[in-house]
């Protein structure tokens, strides 16, 4: 066992002299226990508050969700019965359009619809963002 030499040792009464004033001085160590209860209690409302705005996003974010959903599917269903009412036009000689220009308006509009609506469906029911 390594003893310390009295060297590095502080005498009792350099100790004594330095612990006293803090042995002595109670008004450090006194809490006011109303502001202890107000600080906690106001960290509870906040804590309470923040957990109803994030209840309330996420409410609105699925009724977004919703309405969003219904109105994409909506306008996929128009834009591709407008394609439709056109080729059926143009079979039925009310329209006069070139089979390249038909074979272009279905393609392309179809590709831009069903790419609409991919990437509208991706951002709004993302899973990594989802609860």
């Amino acid at each position: 066992m390594n003893i310390p030499s009295n060297s590095d040792v502080a005498p009792v009464n350099r100790a004594k002299d330095l612990l006293q004033p803090l042995l002595e001085d109670t008004t450090n160590t006194r809490v006011d226990t109303r502001e202890a209860n107000v600080k906690e209690v106001k960290g509870l409302d906040m804590e309470e508050e923040f957990a109803r705005a994030q209840l309330k996003r996420l409410l609105d974010d699925n009724m977004a969700r919703k309405v969003f959903s219904i109105i994409i599917f909506a306008i996929t269903v128009l834009w591709m019965f407008l394609v439709l009412f056109i080729v059926v036009q143009c079979s039925r000689k009310a329209f006069h359009l070139s089979d390249g220009v038909l074979i272009a308006l279905i393609t392309t509009t179809t590709a831009n619809v069903f790419g609409f609506f991919y990437v509208v469906v991706n951002y709004l029911f993302n899973k990594d963002k989802s609860t």
